[in-house]
């Protein structure tokens, strides 16, 4: 296992072995041309590329003895063990709001993770996520839905609109430049926002 995708997959593994079934696998493909130039990469195969490496990933988790051979990776016979405690694999979650990143959802994902989107664009994607699921004979049900509002402002009125909208989970950003102020901003999102979301 000297590659590094299988490292990856193993390190995927062991961390779900080791939280004992809790490790969610956050996936995004990259938006950033220059990023794939400085690697000498096709930016217009990141797609592509990451659904391969996913299909390569998931044989290390599941096989008994993985082998992958494509036009963008080539794995020899190889073990991975322990296997991931969630099976067939820990949750697939794609980050992006792009009609892409969506297909990826419906085609590979167990989450959706939305950035930096209010609840009104985050139900509009939503009704796209539907329609791409039920042509695959998915459904909602079967994926969680992750927004970040990132560095906008977030009250109880804004997670409330965006349960409204279909959303499962709301990451909130803590800014804290020490200890005291990082205790103090959880304590005042615990009293104005997480017990508050326990009646939704």
């Amino acid at each position: 296992m000297t590659t590094h995708l299988a490292r990856r997959a193993k390190e995927v593994a062991s961390l779900d072995y080791l939280c004992d079934g809790r490790f969610d696998f956050g996936v995004g493909v990259g938006w950033l041309a220059e990023e794939f130039a400085a690697l000498h990469v096709p930016f217009e195969e990141r797609g592509a590329r990451c659904r391969d490496y996913l299909k390569l990933m998931q044989r290390c988790w599941t096989d008994p003895v993985s082998k992958h051979e494509s036009r963008f990776y080539s794995l020899p016979e190889c073990r991975l063990y322990p296997k991931p405690v969630q099976q067939p694999h820990p949750p697939i979650h794609f980050g992006g709001e792009s009609d892409a990143a969506l297909k990826r959802v419906a085609d590979l994902g167990q989450g959706w993770f939305g950035f930096s989107i209010g609840p009104e664009e985050t139900g509009q994607r939503l009704v796209l996520l539907d329609r791409l699921l039920a042509t695959r004979g998915r459904s909602r049900q079967e994926i969680q839905i992750s927004i970040s509002p990132y560095m906008n402002s977030t009250d109880f009125d804004l997670v409330q609109r965006y349960h409204e909208a279909g959303v499962d989970q709301v990451i909130v950003l803590v800014v804290a430049f020490d200890r005291d102020s990082l205790l103090a901003a959880l304590d005042g999102f615990a009293t104005s926002l997480v017990e508050p979301a326990r009646r939704l």
